[in-house]
């Protein structure tokens, strides 16, 4: 009989290690707490599920904040996913100064939020930034937009923001999946006068199904997952127009010092995102882009 060797595991315990202190525990922590009443100071005192119940009969927030993270949801799973797309099947055609290109649309990416937060809020300043201009130029009506303080567009003009950040990763990936692709397959299809958008849809598309996968599955995940934009931006404002699920979690914990509540909001949180990837898991099956276990 063989015998069974521990050496291998030994070279991934310090990661198992970091990762169970730096994320299982806190993780596991996160559900404990959310069953007590707590400051994130003093004793903690156990209250069951009634923070649980607060949010879904009590709490209107969190009703506005998921709304407003379905929204989200929306625009990052179209609007990026389908210029990045396009803009990398433009890219993966140019022969010469492609790494110009590809430079200038991830430089975005790299950018801190907060950085790129604060200067597009003074840009949609109604004083000085772009409505400035907007007037200027004789668009005296739409000069006339409160980019962020008006809350029926608020959470666009942030979404408009992060999705300017956002895009740029996307077609790197993209880019790097079509790559990948066998050139053989292109020059087949073009044997059996197959034209560009044939090309496209029976040869790019199927080639890079597993990247669109795992971008789609991290689009659902991180749209749920946001707040540096709204946060820098709006703060959830105005009249909790732009508020979603992280922004509240956060006030509830560091201002309204309800650590307990914001605990028990982070669950719900959680089991949404999880509910989503299955969702989204089961429909990358069904659609052949991704291969059943």
């Amino acid at each position: 009989m063989r015998k069974k060797s521990y050496v291998p595991y030994l070279f991934i315990l310090p990661a198992f290690i970091i990762h169970f202190c730096i994320v299982s525990l806190p993780s596991l922590s996160t559900l404990a707490m959310s069953l007590f009443d707590w400051n994130g100071i003093g004793n903690a005192t156990f209250i069951g599920l009634d923070n649980f119940t607060e949010i879904f009969t009590e709490d209107t927030v969190v009703k506005i904040a998921i709304i407003n993270n379905l929204k989200w949801l929306v625009i990052f799973i179209t609007v990026p996913i389908i210029i990045g797309f396009i803009v990398s099947i433009i890219v993966s055609r140019i022969k010469k100064g492609q790494m110009f290109y590809r430079v200038v649309y991830f430089i975005p990416y790299v950018i801190s939020a907060a950085v790129a937060g604060k200067i597009f809020t003074a840009y949609m300043n109604p004083y000085y930034g772009i409505n400035l201009f907007l007037d200027k130029a004789g668009l005296t009506s739409l000069a006339d937009t409160l980019w962020l303080g008006n809350p029926k567009i608020a959470l666009y003009s942030v979404a408009f923001v992060d999705n300017w950040h956002w895009w740029g990763f996307v077609m790197v990936l993209f880019l790097g999946a079509l790559q990948q692709v066998d050139p053989v397959l292109y020059e087949a299809a073009r044997v059996d006068g197959a034209n560009r958008f044939q090309e496209l849809l029976h040869v790019s598309i199927p080639g890079i199904k597993a990247t669109i996968a795992f971008v789609l599955i991290m689009t659902v995940m991180w749209s749920f997952l946001t707040f540096d934009y709204v946060y820098v931006m709006t703060n959830g404002g105005p009249a909790n127009s732009t508020e979603i699920l992280a922004t509240w979690i956060y006030k509830n914990a560091f201002t309204k010092y309800r650590a307990g509540y914001a605990n028990a909001l982070c669950v719900v949180q959680s089991g949404i995102c999880l509910i989503f990837y299955f969702i989204q898991r089961y429909i990358s099956k069904k659609g052949g882009m991704e291969d059943e276990e």
